[in-house]
C-alpha cells in the first residue's frame, strides 16, 4: 500500500465512523418512537388531535429518511473513494512486481554470464 492510500484510509476512517454512527443512532431514535398507540379518541377533537399527530410523525419520519440517505449517499461517495485509491495502489503494486521480476531477470542471466 502506498503512502497515499494509508493517508486517505486514516482521513476518511474518522467520517465513515461518524456517518455510520449517525445512522446507526437515527435508526435506534426511530425505532424508540414507535411507542405504543393510544386508545381510538371518542370526540372529534380527539381524532383531530391525533390526525394532528401521526401528521407530525410522518414529517419527522421524512426527515430522518431524508438524513439516513444523505449519510448512505456520504458513505457512498467515500467508499468509491477508497476504492478508487485501491485500484491505483494495486496498479502500482502490479508495475513494481514487474519491475522486480525483470530485475531478477536480468541478475540471474548476469550471474549465468559470470560463471561461464
Amino acid at each position: 500500500m502506498s503512502l497515499g492510500t494509508i493517508n486517505t484510509i486514516l482521513n476518511t476512517a474518522p467520517i465513515v465512523i461518524q456517518g455510520a454512527t449517525r445512522l446507526i443512532k437515527l435508526i435506534r431514535d426511530q425505532g424508540s418512537e414507535n411507542k405504543p398507540e393510544e386508545e381510538i379518541p371518542e370526540t372529534i377533537e380527539g381524532i383531530k388531535e391525533e390526525v394532528a399527530r401521526l401528521h407530525q410523525r410522518l414529517d419527522t419520519n421524512d426527515e430522518s429518511n431524508v438524513e439516513q440517505i444523505k449519510l448512505i449517499e456520504e458513505l457512498a461517495r467515500q467508499n468509491e473513494s477508497l476504492a478508487t485509491q485501491l485500484k491505483s495502489t494495486i496498479t502500482h503494486l502490479n508495475r513494481i512486481t514487474i519491475l522486480a521480476i525483470i530485475a531478477i531477470l536480468i541478475s540471474i542471466i548476469c550471474l549465468a554470464v559470470i560463471i561461464n
